[in-house]
């Protein structure tokens, strides 16, 4: 462009010198027609120059000062951005242009080209450090523990716990464990008979029982009235009595000898085939299932979670070998994408699909962004930014305003010669 401009100005003060030179030589021959004619010649190409010059600079600026109707592009700014924008949205980025091209590009191909030659493992292994600092940075904990523990229940549902059991009692019978099973049983029951709620829960019994035996007839109403006014039935003292005969007997059931010890041990050794049976897994299934609804797993995973999280934040061992395991799998999962041309038809396919919903739905943002990208251009970048795209035009205009009126100048010349 500043190759055209340099031309066209040397047009210029060519056809100004021209005219000089014309001048001189009509001063020191007058009546000459040859002057004459080269004075017009050289008078309407300087006329055509000029003209031309002033009309182009004019877009722009304002040429030698002069205020009226010059500097056109700055003074319609605004209208000239919005019909650039619509024609970048409507003409030369439009949708139909865009779809056109979008099929008949191969872009799965272009961007295995594009890595062919290059080790696509350094930026897996930055692309995989980067998502564990997103990760660490908006990872809810909460939120995550809520949804774990509910994940996890759910799996544990729909889970049949009858295998497992039979599993972990042939295990335990092969490892000679019955005796821990055992003791671990009495144990627990021993820890419950010995709360104060065994001893409510007894006295509460007691007093059904009561109520239900004054209810069957006046005579056992009266009986229990009259027993109950001379202490005759003390429920309080009765329950009491109960809970530490039941807290002695759990201790008795902790010895070697116990005959319950050894029926439990037969018992057990029997249990393994019961539990084949549906009825034995319908009951241990209920059983999980209660236990899953009744347990809370919030403290544990909150603990879990938070040490991973920790382990993550900074650079450690474990971070290490999570960010590389995970590009170890995208780079494997990557050249098995390479290796497969049924994979890459469909990553065509979606890639183009996803291209072209994001056209039909967005591409009023083409004009919006080529709206915004000029309006952030000063007057003179504006007037620059013009002038690049369209200003080589517009020097030959110029240089063609020269080689006109030059030609004009002679067609005159001649015509005066003839008349």
């Amino acid at each position: 462009m500043r190759a055209v401009r340099g031309r066209a100005n040397q047009a210029l003060a060519a056809a100004a010198g021209l005219f000089v030179i014309a001048l001189a030589l009509t001063s020191s021959y007058p009546g000459n027609w040859w002057t004459n004619a080269l004075l017009t010649v050289a008078e309407a190409s300087l006329a055509g120059g000029v003209a031309d010059w002033f009309a182009v600079t004019a877009l722009f600026r304002r040429p030698l000062g002069f205020p009226y109707h010059t500097a056109l592009i700055p003074r319609n700014r605004e209208r000239l951005i919005e019909g650039l924008a619509r024609a970048v949205e409507k003409d030369f980025l439009s949708k139909e242009s865009i779809n056109v091209r979008l099929i008949e590009a191969n872009i799965i191909k272009q961007v295995l080209t594009h890595t062919e030659s290059i080790s696509i493992r350094p930026f897996i292994r930055q692309a995989a450090d980067k998502l564990i600092d997103g990760l660490v940075q908006t990872f809810n904990p909460d939120t995550a523990v809520k949804y774990s523990e509910r994940m996890i229940k759910l799996v544990l549902k729909h889970q049949s716990a009858a295998p497992h059991a039979e599993d972990v009692v042939r295990w335990s019978l092969e490892q000679g464990r019955g005796r821990q099973i055992y003791l671990a049983i009495i144990g627990e029951l021993a820890i419950l008979a010995r709360e104060e709620k065994t001893r409510d829960t007894i006295f509460l019994y007691l007093e059904q029982v009561k109520q239900k035996t004054a209810k069957k007839n006046w005579l056992s109403a009266m009986v229990t009235g009259f027993m109950e006014t001379i202490d005759g039935i003390n429920l309080t003292d009765a329950a009491d009595a109960l809970h530490q005969e039941l807290i002695k007997t759990v201790d008795e059931l902790q010895d070697e000898d116990h005959p319950v010890r050894h029926w439990f041990e037969d018992q057990l050794s029997e249990l393994t085939m019961r539990l084949e049976t549906p009825e034995w897994e319908t009951a241990i299934n209920g059983w999980k299932d209660s236990l899953v609804t009744r347990i809370s797993l919030t403290e544990p995973l909150t603990a879990l979670i938070q040490a991973v999280l920790n382990a993550l934040r900074q650079p450690s061992e474990y971070r290490h070998y999570v960010a590389e395991w995970l590009a170890g799998h995208v780079e494997s999962s990557w050249e098995q994408f390479k290796q497969s041309p049924t994979m890459q038809m469909q990553a065509e396919t979606y890639v183009k699909v996803l291209i072209r919903n994001m056209i039909d739905n967005e591409h009023h943002l083409v004009g919006k962004v080529a709206s915004r990208a000029l309006q952030k251009l000063s007057d003179e970048d504006l007037n620059r930014f013009i002038e690049d795209k369209a200003g080589e035009d517009l020097e030959w205009i110029r240089i063609n305003g020269v080689i006109v009126g030059g030609l004009a100048g002679l067609g005159l010349a001649v015509f005066k010669a003839l008349v």
